[in-house]
């Protein structure tokens, strides 16, 4: 009997692309895969259900709900996950995979009952809103009681093992992508049609793109829509994510011949559009807000780092520790000096094209060092 692996998680996936990797690592080593949480894309979702997944459906959680609203939504995805698990029965072989700090919060209990593995994506914090939920709640306790820790990058693990006064560092899981190559023959035709104009308009251009979200303060990128406007007509930007005021603002601005701003294409078929550029973009700037809002982009673990590499992408970033010493390391990209000038980002958009096979065999290399599988089985033969 194939042993279970539980992940709960009060997102939605479709926001969480390092989720969907772990869940087909996880079936791809036999293991028995029930997701207690949300996925909104049915196509995907039928998919993973076809492989083996269970799902167990919980309330909607809306990020953009006041607090009221989402203290109501946290307190019923917590009823709701609690029953799941009493239902599943689950025994002492069996694992519960909790994802981010806040799901660690709601469900603190499960890890007296449950070989638990507490898996953060972000910076380890908790807010006021959430020990209204948990009043007496402890990470320092409970992430005591985990079997296993997992953090997305090595910096973020030093600081957690010193936070909590950990015995060991926690196991680092990088955020990158694992699927099968086949899903991306099968493209939806809708996918299709952006794909086939995207590839049209950048027909023998030097393309310069960011795929990601978009965040006031800390993703800024009006610099690269005015560097790119400066530079010859050979240079392109891409755009590429899920609509936001900056999303909005940028493209109401700058959009062009040069500059075109491609709406989120649910992954993986994004890659459709990531394997056309010539260079990726990575720009992360702390928010002074709270210690996680800096910590988080100063340490950032992008997925899209891994994407950008699968490809021979080389890529330019500001200058943050988080991908400098990646990039010193395997010699797959650039940081821009500071300060992030207009004409810090063109020279060195150029020095990467003077280096370019350079660069791009560094990618390579980076993309082929991570061995998420291997990660993820190591992590799961417990000691």
């Amino acid at each position: 009997m194939k042993k279970k692996v539980v992940i709960v998680m009060k997102q939605d996936i479709v926001s969480y692309p390092p989720v969907l990797s772990l869940i087909n690592v996880l079936l791809d080593l036999q293991y028995e895969v029930i997701y207690v949480g949300t996925y909104s894309d049915a196509e995907q979702k039928k998919d993973l259900i076809n492989r083996g997944v269970s799902f167990c459906s919980t309330v909607l959680y809306k990020e953009n709900a006041n607090w009221l609203i989402k203290l109501f939504l946290q307190l019923k995805f917590r009823k709701q996950a609690t029953k799941y698990l009493n239902q599943l029965k689950l025994t002492k072989d069996d694992f519960v995979w909790i994802v981010q700090a806040e799901t660690v919060c709601l469900l603190s209990s499960l890890v007296n009952k449950y070989q638990c593995v507490f898996h953060f994506l972000e910076y380890i914090s908790i807010s006021w809103k959430y020990r209204l939920l948990n009043p007496f709640f402890s990470m320092k306790k409970t992430i005591r009681k985990a079997v296993k820790i997992v953090c997305c990058e090595y910096n973020r693990a030093q600081i957690a093992k010193g936070m909590f006064q950990l015995d060991r560092l926690p196991y680092i899981l990088p955020n990158k992508p694992y699927f099968d190559e086949k899903k991306l023959q099968k493209i939806p035709i809708d996918i299709q049609t952006i794909v086939d104009n995207v590839r049209n308009k950048t027909m023998k251009k030097k393309v310069v793109l960011y795929q990601g979200i978009f965040i006031n303060g800390e993703r800024r990128l009006e610099e690269f829509c005015q560097a790119i406007k400066n530079m010859p007509d050979e240079y392109m930007l891409l755009v590429m994510g899920k609509t936001s005021p900056l999303y909005e603002e940028l493209k109401q601005k700058y959009a062009s011949e040069k500059i075109l701003f491609i709406p989120f294409i649910r992954p993986p078929f994004h890659l459709l559009i990531t394997c056309l550029a010539s260079i990726g973009v990575l720009s992360y700037f702390p928010r002074p807000m709270t210690i996680a809002s800096v910590l988080n982009p100063l340490f950032c673990a992008p997925n899209k780092i891994f994407e950008y590499a699968k490809y021979g992408i080389p890529m330019i970033a500001n200058d943050i520790p988080g991908l400098r010493y990646i990039f010193l390391e395997h010699k797959c990209g650039e940081c821009i000096p500071d300060p992030m000038s207009v004409y810090n980002i063109e020279q060195t958009i150029l020095s990467v094209f003077r280096n370019y096979e350079s660069y791009s065999k560094g990618a390579i290399h980076y993309y082929d060092s991570v061995d998420i599988k291997h990660i993820i089985a190591n992590i799961m033969e417990l000691q």
